[in-house]
């Protein structure tokens, strides 16, 4: 990928990935009050990932979401709509993994959700579809980040389900290049059981 080409990728990245932010909400107000400083920590972010250069993104990840009072749950809302917004780009499996891996680093080093505050309903279900917890992919093991099972766990599968709208073959494109990178994370477990992991529980309907 050039350099003009990979500006633009991460120009159009960031631009889809603030703008469904704003439109969401049940996205914290501090990501879309201050989208601007999110955008542009999330251009050098992927603008790394693409060029596979060392940068502490976890740790300026983790430094944003403090300053603007941002838990897990809130950094999952962000790490969705800056996957989703990647994954139409095309970058290649490898670029996928490392930005999911970011997420998943500053994921461990944020409070967890405090729903303290929160009505009744929304802290009596705390894994709604609308409101989900931070259930991330941490490699090199390929464990949840917010349960510590089998990425993806059921909890993650359901919400993938619906983060992707039906779009089977969107999910399974990201999904088999979790698979292949697990691949070589986990040289020591049968590939027919991590390919059944990754990708046997998508639904068998039509194509979206």
């Amino acid at each position: 990928m050039d350099a003009d080409s990979g500006t633009w990728l991460v120009r159009r990245t960031v631009r889809q990935a603030v703008t469904n932010l704003r439109r969401d909400p049940d996205a914290p107000p501090g990501l879309t009050e201050h989208a601007d400083a999110v955008g542009a920590l999330l251009n050098d972010l992927i603008s790394c990932v693409l060029a596979a250069e060392t940068w502490p993104g976890p740790l300026v990840l983790v430094s944003l979401c403090r300053t603007l009072r941002i838990d897990r749950a809130g950094l999952d809302v962000l790490a969705h709509h800056t996957l989703t917004a990647l994954l139409a780009q095309q970058p290649g499996p490898a670029a996928l993994v490392r930005a999911g891996a970011t997420f998943a680093a500053a994921n461990c080093h944020l409070p967890p959700t405090d729903l303290s505050d929160a009505p009744p309903a929304t802290s009596a279900l705390p894994d709604e579809p609308g409101r989900p917890r931070a259930h991330l992919p941490m490699p090199p093991t390929w464990t949840c980040s917010g349960c510590a099972g089998e990425w993806p766990c059921a909890t993650k599968q359901r919400h993938l389900l619906a983060e992707f709208g039906g779009s089977r073959p969107a999910l399974g494109m990201y999904l088999g290049s979790c698979f292949s990178a697990a691949l070589f994370d986990l040289p020591a477990v049968d590939r027919q059981h991590l390919r059944h992991r990754f990708l046997g529980w998508l639904p068998r309907g039509p194509r979206g």
